[in-house]
C-alpha cells in the first residue's frame, strides 16, 4: 500500500486543484502555504491530507481496479 502521493487519484497540483475546486480562488490560493501537503482524491471527491490506507489506492501506472 502507498501513500496519496503515489495514487493514480491524488490530486495535489495547485493549478488542477484551483480548477477542480470552484470558487477556492477567491477564498484564499491553491498555491498557499496553509494547504500544505493537502489534496484532491478524485475517486473519493474529498479535500485531505495524505496519509494511511485507503482501499481505493491504485499506484500510478497500474490497471484501474474493477468497480
Amino acid at each position: 500500500m502507498g501513500t496519496c502521493f503515489d495514487c493514480r487519484h491524488f490530486v495535489n497540483d495547485p493549478r488542477q486543484l484551483e480548477l477542480s475546486i470552484p470558487g477556492l480562488n477567491t477564498l484564499s490560493s491553491a498555491y498557499a502555504s496553509v494547504r500544505g501537503e493537502s489534496g484532491l482524491c478524485s475517486r473519493l471527491d474529498l479535500f485531505l491530507a495524505p496519509g494511511g490506507d485507503c482501499p481505493n489506492f491504485e499506484r500510478e501506472g497500474e490497471a484501474p481496479l474493477a468497480d
